[in-house]
């Protein structure tokens, strides 16, 4: 009876072991795959970030060229508005001694500008006002949008590589 308690427990003791040893099999692979999508995702979040941070510089450049052009055109229209309007209304006649000896520049009167080309300039300037607010306003949705969208991929990969880290301690 002895031996057949002692038989009966080692065949118990060798199913165990075959058992462990299956789960020890399983357990290492399990700590490979947990090892290559650790390194896949950090490399992926590293190089997301580098992206990002290229995506970022880019964007500030834009607008910083953007803002400085919207600043230039601006200047420019209020420069030529005020120019316009004054020159309709000019009228001051500067006399020159040497205009008596000579035919003199050409034209008499004040220079009053094109007032009929005015409409033109001034349209054309608009456009290209309204075209560097939009490309600002744009562009700084982009930013927004991809910080968002890269404050999100990067809190699911540190949280996805916390969690496969803790796994694989507690699988070692």
């Amino acid at each position: 009876k002895e031996r057949d308690f002692r038989y009966s427990d080692v065949k118990d003791l060798s199913a165990d072991l075959a058992s462990l040893e299956a789960k020890e099999e399983e357990l290492t692979k399990e700590i490979e795959q947990l090892a290559k999508d650790i390194k896949q995702e950090t490399k992926a979040l590293h190089e997301t970030q580098k992206e990002r941070q290229e995506e970022k510089d880019e964007n500030a450049e834009t607008l910083k060229t953007a803002k400085e052009g919207l600043a230039a055109v601006t200047e420019a229209l209020t420069v030529l508005r005020n120019f316009y309007k004054e020159a309709a209304k000019a009228s001051f006649l500067q006399a020159s001694p040497v205009d008596e000896d000579t035919a003199g520049a050409g034209f008499s009167g004040s220079y009053s500008g094109q007032q009929s080309g005015s409409k033109a300039v001034l349209d054309l300037l608009e456009t290209i006002q309204s075209d560097f607010d939009r490309t600002i306003r744009t562009t700084e949705k982009a930013e927004h949008d991809a910080h968002r969208a890269f404050v999100e991929f990067s809190q699911n990969a540190k949280s996805s590589i916390a969690s496969k880290t803790t796994k694989k301690e507690l699988d070692e």
